[in-house]
């Protein structure tokens, strides 16, 4: 059995065609495609005090946050201070199986922890935003409803 030299020219054509088609097509969906990189971008993250929020993550599971807490706002009592502290808050995770640990978290590392590790991610602490002190409640404690944290949440 002998081949034809023109059957095998016109079968490479096809073949090397076609070969190149794939590698377009896989180099496009390389490019184009969600990368481990961008599904792994960290998430900011806002709650009200006293609040619950869910964060998905990129693996599908979520994380259930609680802002339960503002043990020290960061500010000072009298209305002439020269620079303020450090705010340190509590944070709530509620976990599956009844668990909620409860976390305190501060940008000042003497205070409490900048990040804690909740389900294999970590949720930084990022900024909090105290409700403005008015001469009617100046040293009396604002209620948790009016803050706002800010966290940061990896992937």
């Amino acid at each position: 059995m002998t081949v034809a030299p023109r059957f095998l020219a016109h079968v490479t054509m096809i073949a090397a065609t076609t070969v190149m088609f794939l590698a377009a097509c896989a180099l496009l969906l390389s490019m184009t495609a969600p990368s481990r990189a961008e599904a792994g971008v960290p998430r900011n993250i806002e709650i009200r005090g006293g609040e619950t929020v869910e964060v998905p993550g990129s693996d599908g599971r979520v994380i259930t946050l609680k802002f339960t807490r503002v043990i020290n706002d960061g500010r000072c009592a009298a209305t002439t201070c020269a620079r303020t502290g450090s705010p340190v808050v509590e944070i709530q995770w509620i976990g599956t199986h009844g668990r909620a640990p409860l976390f305190r978290m501060s940008p000042a590392a003497h205070l409490a922890a900048p990040f804690v590790p909740v389900q294999g991610r970590f949720v930084a602490f990022g900024e909090l935003v105290s409700p403005p002190r008015e001469l009617t409640t100046a040293g009396r404690p604002a209620p948790l409803g009016e803050y706002l944290l800010r966290l940061t949440v990896t992937p």
